[in-house]
């Protein structure tokens, strides 16, 4: 049976999430700070520019990061570092460092592809599409209103110019960033050379594609921010963070706190550890859960207590549920052969299908009649367990026909 349901849609407050792009001089970074200033919050700006925008700095209120490398790393870093100091609005001036600056992806696929993989870029693409997915990630969960600019070149495409003569045309402009770099931003404004800005791509009911502004700003940036933030409030991803690094936390608190992490989208949030290094915030949630179940297991054993009569759940017709019994397994070695399975899988796009893998395989072993039912029912949780860590949907109910999907 399908654990999916459709509900009725409830809308939840959003942060903006804002591309400007255009060619360089039109105005990326001076129109991204007006707009910064209309959305609120303290203003803070990752600055890959050579530190261009602190010449800004007598007009605008903002805290300035700049950064001597495109490196993706480098900018989750900042993102969780934003977060951590609550800044209300970041302006990540530019997004293109970060595709086909020094230490961009792009840079670091051309170095793989040159030096590991002989010239294979399709192998030295899969070896960093996680990291790349990481980053678009960190960008979109990040706490606060968000502006990216984007820098724009000319695109150049081959046509048939009649008579069986192909040749090259300038198409018009493109961001120098990933294809659809801005599939999942609500609002996206293109300037030309004279600062003007059309919008190319907008969520904003108040604000329709296609409209021109002379001069886009702070009051641009309010209407964005006002329309998308209108809503049920969503849970804070730092409030999240310092419950589960709380002491008294329990593995059954930590559980349900992944669960409202997860309702929220906050899984994939970059945070700050108890270490004062960066995290997943769903990485950081399990990491804890698992940590309190050890604990739990190495607590010493509570003294024994005089009998006494069973409680009323436990009388016939049901079993006292009010504790659960540490898990001690039968075969110790397969329990640990297959936790070990499902630990070492990856976090990337192939982690669903070989956490479905392990799935078939275990329900195979249980139907040859090879694996005790106690065991079963704990290797399967650990199963589940990996995939809430990792944000993916859980599998089938443990008592499903084995081998099947």
């Amino acid at each position: 049976m399908s654990n999916l349901v459709f509900e009725a849609p409830v809308r939840v407050a959003l942060k903006s999430r804002v591309v400007v792009q255009g060619p360089p001089g039109s105005g990326l970074t001076w129109t991204s700070l007006r707009m910064a200033q209309g959305m609120g919050g303290t203003v803070g700006v990752v600055d890959t520019n050579r530190a261009a925008a602190a010449l800004y700095a007598e007009h605008f209120d903002f805290v300035h990061l700049p950064l001597p490398s495109g490196s993706p790393e480098l900018l989750i870093e900042a993102l969780a570092v934003a977060a951590e100091q609550r800044i209300g609005t970041l302006v990540v001036d530019s997004g293109t460092a970060f595709w086909s600056g020094r230490n961009g992806l792009v840079t670091q696929v051309d170095h793989l592809t040159l030096h590991k993989y002989n010239g294979n870029n399709n192998r030295a693409w899969t070896e960093k599409r996680e990291l790349e997915q990481s980053l678009f990630d960190a960008l979109l969960s990040f706490p606060g209103h968000l502006i990216v600019t984007l820098r724009t070149q000319s695109d150049y495409q081959v046509q048939d110019l009649g008579e069986g003569r192909l040749g090259v045309v300038k198409y018009g402009t493109k961001p120098d960033q990933r294809n659809n770099f801005d599939a999942d931003f609500a609002f996206t404004l293109s300037l030309d050379m004279a600062h003007a800005g059309t919008v190319t791509k907008s969520r904003v009911l108040d604000v329709p594609t296609g409209a021109v502004f002379e001069e886009p700003g702070e009051d641009l940036g309010k209407v964005i921010a006002e329309w998308l933030g209108q809503g049920e409030p969503v849970p804070d991803a730092l409030d999240i963070r310092d419950q589960a690094l709380d002491p008294s936390m329990t593995a059954d608190d930590l559980r349900d706190l992944h669960r409202l992490a997860a309702k929220a989208d906050l899984l994939r949030t970059a945070v700050l550890n108890e270490h004062e290094q960066v995290e997943a915030l769903g990485a950081l949630i399990f990491r804890k859960g698992e940590q309190a179940k050890k604990e739990r297991r190495s607590r010493p054993a509570a003294p024994e207590q005089p009998a006494s009569p069973p409680p009323a759940s436990a009388q016939p017709g049901g079993e006292a549920q009010d504790a659960v019994p540490d898990y001690v397994p039968e075969d110790k070695a397969f329990v640990a052969q297959w936790a070990h399975a499902i630990a070492v899988t990856s976090q990337g796009p192939q982690a669903a299908e070989d956490l479905a893998t392990i799935e078939a395989n275990l329900r195979e072993e249980k139907a040859a009649g090879t694996v005790s039912q106690a065991d079963y029912g704990h290797v399967y949780r650990l199963i589940e367990q990996r995939r809430a860590s990792l944000g993916l949907p859980y599998g089938q109910p443990p008592n499903a026909t084995a081998g099947t999907r």
